[in-house]
């Protein structure tokens, strides 16, 4: 057997799926939230991170749940 018809035989995890998807939501709601409502002088460091983890997420699930034409 080879390779391709592996993978084209192996069932989706679908568990898994909805648990990086519901990771995911969590984390672009949670840094959304401090970006909007934590935005002080003193943690500017702390600001990019929530600004990088908001843009990370928010690409993955645009790519996740973009159509595949």
């Amino acid at each position: 057997m080879t390779e391709e018809s592996d993978f084209s035989n192996t069932k989706p995890n679908y568990t898994l799926r909805r648990i990086k998807t519901l990771i995911a939501i969590i984390a672009f709601t949670v840094s959304a939230t401090l970006l909007v409502t934590w935005r002080t002088a003193d943690s500017q460091t702390a600001t990019i991170l929530a600004g990088i983890i908001y843009l990370l997420t928010g690409l993955w699930l645009t790519i996740r749940f973009a159509p595949r034409d």
